[in-house]
């Protein structure tokens, strides 16, 4: 059985949310094994007691800033899983999925694998004079793919970011008319 991680900021209704939940339908349909990892979130949201029913490991932690001197419980954890994803998370995992561009800046120097993809969830029209706001240096790993759920976004990506642009680009359309 193959094992995945995923990693997002929240298990809110949003449409990453929703996304992270369909990567985890079609990996068990498809005997692979994911796991959720929420940063610096440790708040019970939407979808914890639908992935709990389903039973998909969910962890809340944070990878930086060990801070929790009056929950040890919570330190010790997100000591482990910093150790775990900077040296170990090859041996662990097949690849390491994170939802949402605005999340790469958050693993960064701290989950290191060579099957990292990123899945784009925004379009330009999103932000302030429909240009992104992503620093250059998150494309820069050619071992990287950025995962598009539509054409725009490859299109946007390379108009903005033709420059810096070093890592895969892959389009996988999940919503079809």
């Amino acid at each position: 059985m193959g094992k995945i991680l995923i990693v997002n900021a929240s298990l809110g209704m949003g449409g990453a949310e929703k996304l992270i939940h369909e990567i985890t339908q079609f990996a068990k349909q498809n005997n692979i094994e994911p796991t959720i990892l929420i940063l610096d979130n440790y708040n019970r949201e939407y979808y914890d007691p639908i992935f709990e029913k389903e039973n998909i490991k969910v962890i809340h932690t944070r990878l930086d800033s060990f801070k929790h001197f009056r929950a040890p419980v919570k330190m010790f954890t997100s000591i482990y899983w910093a150790i775990k994803l900077k040296y170990f998370a090859e041996k662990y995992y097949d690849s390491i999925h994170i939802a949402g561009l605005y999340n790469v800046y958050r693993i960064l120097g701290k989950i290191e694998h060579p099957h990292r993809f990123f899945w784009h969830m925004n379009n330009s029209l999103q932000y302030t004079n429909r240009e992104y706001n992503f620093y250059g240096n998150i494309f820069d790993n050619p071992g990287d793919t950025i995962v598009c759920i539509n054409k725009y976004q490859l299109d946007e990506l390379q108009q903005e970011y033709s420059k810096v642009l070093k890592c895969k680009m892959l389009l996988f359309k999940i919503f079809v008319a």
